[in-house]
């Protein structure tokens, strides 16, 4: 006899399976849900971080008028005059950086003080104090000095970053031009990244073979007097402190080319000043073609300098640097000697990319910066 068999389904198994791939596909579809929610918040609150940035910064450039930076830092720009061993006076300008219990910290050049035997500083309101040299650095120009007492209205300034500028850029300029107080230009960003020997300012040797470097050139009216004056972007931020003018034959007067340190040296040069009474600039070791287009081009070594003992050799060019966060195409020297002074101090190791002959070198060249001859 034929035996049947029969196919039989447990109903409650299948429904429990259905309802159980339901509930997993419930979830995994909450889950999806949920993530692309969150996805999009996220996102959301990128863009309104971004777009708040961009309020912050650019909405405020064109909100703020002249008139407005112009009350909102002008107590707290001074004229400095100063009297020289010979009886001579200089004058300039500073502006306050920090202020503390005990008075306060002004900046400005050095060449303003240097050789000084006195320095007085009178404020916007004529308020007039003698102040102290706390430090000054040849190779930044730039310098501080102390007072015992700063007017209310005698705050801070802000620093901003001169690394966000840009070429176009509204600027401002207060100083005291030919002794003027208070005065103030407007113009624009007309180039970053400038660099000038140090020689060509009138500083004598073994400083003057260096080079103070990623300068910011304005178009601003700047004249004798307005050195060590804050430059302002449009939120009325310093961004630079005003050190040179370029001149032509015997005109000493502004024709058209300011240039200021920026603040992001000051804010390395300034704090050390103030803290440890110097600034250390790193230092290579190397003499190099400053219009050489393709790279830092060695001339040549100091012998057992930080360059000698790293391996590098006259005629190398170097083409890259890195170090364990940057990394940077060397198109000429100006590059090299901007990152230097922006990111690197005595001690750091930096990696160079070099190109020896018509090779480029497979290894990178380890280098430690030394301390630049104070």
């Amino acid at each position: 006899m034929e035996k049947t068999f029969e196919l039989v389904v447990d109903k409650k198994f299948i429904v429990v399976m259905v309802l159980v791939c339901l509930a997993l596909g419930g979830s995994f579809a909450f889950i999806y849900l949920d993530l692309k929610r969150d996805f999009e918040a996220l996102k959301d609150e990128y863009k309104t971080l971004i777009d708040l940035i961009e309020s912050e910064y650019y909405g405020k450039v064109a909100n703020l008028t002249a008139v407005q930076i112009y009350n909102s830092t002008k107590y707290s720009v001074v004229l400095i005059s100063c009297t020289l061993a010979d009886g001579s006076q200089v004058q300039g300008s500073g502006f306050v950086y920090n202020a503390t219990e005990y008075g306060g910290y002004i900046v400005t050049n050095n060449h303003v003080v240097e050789n000084a035997t006195t320095i007085n500083v009178v404020f916007f309101n004529g308020t007039t104090v003698q102040a102290g040299l706390v430090r000054r650095d040849v190779y930044s120009d730039l310098a501080v000095i102390k007072v015992d007492t700063l007017p209310e209205q005698s705050t801070p300034l802000r620093i901003g970053d001169s690394t966000m500028l840009m070429v176009g850029e509204p600027v401002y300029a207060i100083g005291n031009p030919f002794g003027l107080r208070g005065s103030m230009t407007a113009g624009i960003v007309s180039q970053l990244g400038r660099v000038i020997r140090l020689g060509d300012l009138g500083v004598p040797e073994p400083w003057g073979r260096y080079s103070i470097v990623d300068l910011i050139q304005f178009d601003a009216a700047v004249n004798p007097g307005n050195s060590g004056g804050p430059l302002l972007n449009g939120i009325g931020e310093v961004v630079g402190v005003t050190f040179a003018i370029e001149t032509a034959g015997n005109i000493s007067a502004f024709v058209g080319i300011g240039y200021a340190v920026p603040s992001v040296m000051l804010k390395r040069v300034v704090p050390a000043l103030i803290e440890n009474g110097t600034y250390v600039h790193p230092y290579m070791g190397v003499g190099y073609d400053g219009d050489y287009i393709g790279g830092m081009y060695l001339l040549n070594i100091t012998e057992n300098g930080p360059a000698d003992k790293a391996g590098l050799k006259e005629n190398d060019i170097i083409i890259e640097v890195r170090d364990e966060v940057n990394c940077l195409p060397v198109t000429c020297a100006d590059d090299l000697l901007i990152y230097l002074e922006r990111y690197e101090s005595p001690g750091d190791i930096i990696k160079l990319r070099v190109k020896r002959g018509d090779m480029i070198l497979g290894d990178l060249i380890e280098l430690t910066l030394g301390e630049r001859e104070a």
